[in-house]
């Protein structure tokens, strides 16, 4: 199957992933007039999951790094473009386009293609590290540290990323053991400074970590190799790897897209060594992952993209397109649809129906109605219970879809309440919220 002999329709510029890399890219293709189309879960990316951001110019006031990513989610989608949570696994090259083949098995055709799927974990490799995994084993301490309250925890890693999570835990759990994963930590001055300050964070250096132990009940211990240090264990309930973070450049390889050990090797305004495929953020490499650096990433990509269409001569109206900066277009901006203020079909619905960011979620998601049809014929009735939280991105994800589901099962009962309500929790025999 191609886009030629299939005559599907082809999309101007497809970006893959949803980070700030590819949201500023597509922000700027979108602008211009082009057909854009991101495909990736934004509440996956590394600034969703970032905690505080302090270092983003024009936000002097500290800020979650997840209401950053909705506010350039709010302002790339504002422009016309197009996101959809899919993962794209194959991209093929036939003449002028592009194959792209999703997880769901979905085929979208484009004339170039804006690469920007980030970084993933990079696992510490160590014996209990795998059997562990979500049973105190963890690389996101905004996801999973406050199933730790007041419990001890350690930090394993390096750098700013695993000082920044050990301050953020110290506020959380009984006791951090901050565990440098080489000779020295390797964190900012402030950081350390701060780390310092900390009573409950002990640090640990010089040391090498031999296994995460544990039980039926989840990681009980961290033990370090004889020798390295007087300490040969400590007990902890949860251990948070912070050793870094690796691209996903797979679909680049498969495509022979020339790579620089793991990452995509860039050129110019970020060329890749295919014609009309383009990579930007921080699956290019370069020492700083800093979504200011992948914002500006994201801005070349899209204006090589466009000079690229532009390049391709397929129609006049395209050959005309300006590399938009500093606000000087003709584009217009598209009619933004508003959403019809009705009867809540659900206390989800009442629930999101004052906050953007869940609202464009519900608005975008498409439930699967055979599905829920199925689900309706098999169990009529039940009742649902939702403990949320605002800031966290799993919530942000799934909650606004689980209002559109509730739409399709009208005999269920379904309940929210906040995070915060944690006595309402203990009565619903809830032991721990996310």
């Amino acid at each position: 199957m191609t886009c030629i002999r299939d005559n599907l329709d082809l999309i101007d510029v497809v970006i893959v992933g949803a980070g700030p890399a590819g949201l500023a890219a597509g922000l700027y293709t979108a602008r211009a007039g082009l057909k854009t189309v991101i495909f990736g879960d934004p509440y996956q990316s590394q600034l969703a999951k970032a905690g505080v951001v302090e270092n983003y110019l024009t936000y002097a006031d500290p800020l979650q790094g997840l209401a950053l990513s909705e506010k350039m989610i709010g302002h790339t989608t504002h422009w016309g473009a197009q996101l959809v949570d899919e993962e794209i696994r194959q991209i093929a090259h036939s003449e002028n386009l592009f194959d792209l083949y999703t997880s769901r098995g979905d085929m979208f055709c484009a004339y170039t293609v804006i690469l920007a799927m980030g970084t993933k974990y990079r696992k510490l490799g160590v014996p209990g590290e795998e059997t562990f995994y979500g049973k105190g084993v963890s690389y996101c301490t905004l996801c999973d540290g406050p199933l730790f309250k007041g419990q001890p925890i350690a930090i394993a890693g390096y750098g700013n990323e695993a000082a920044a999570a050990a301050l953020r835990m110290s506020t959380i759990a009984s006791s951090v053991e901050l565990i440098a994963t080489k000779a020295r930590l390797g964190a900012d001055a402030l950081l350390q400074e701060r780390l310092d300050e900390a009573e409950n964070v002990h640090q640990f250096s010089n040391v090498r970590i031999q296994e995460i132990a544990g039980d039926a009940s989840g990681v009980t211990q961290i033990r370090f190799q004889p020798g390295m240090s007087s300490a040969t264990a400590r007990d902890v309930k949860a251990v948070f790897i912070e050793v870094g973070t690796m691209p996903a450049s797979a679909v680049a390889a498969d495509l022979g897209i020339e790579l620089d050990g793991q990452f995509i090797r860039v050129h110019g305004a970020q060329e890749t060594s295919m014609p009309g495929i383009f990579a930007a953020g921080d699956i290019t490499g370069g020492k700083a992952r800093q979504a200011a650096i992948a914002v500006g990433d994201g801005t070349r990509a899209a204006i090589g993209a466009i000079d690229h269409i532009k390049a391709l001569g397929l129609s006049s109206a395209k050959s005309k397109l300006q590399s938009i900066q500093w606000g000087a277009t003709k584009a217009e901006r598209p009619a933004v649809e508003k959403r019809v203020e009705g009867q809540p079909s659900s206390a989800l619905d009442e629930y999101i129906r004052h906050d953007t960011g869940y609202l464009r979620v519900h608005d975008a998601y498409k439930p699967n109605l055979d599905l829920l049809r199925q689900v309706r014929e098999r169990l009529p009735e039940a009742r649902m219970v939702t403990i949320s939280a605002s800031w966290c991105p799993d919530c942000r994800r799934n909650v606004p879809r689980m209002a559109r589901v509730a739409e399709h099962l009208p005999n269920w009962q379904f309940e929210i309440y906040p995070r915060e309500d944690e006595e309402r929790a203990r009565a619903l025999g809830i032991k721990a919220i996310p």
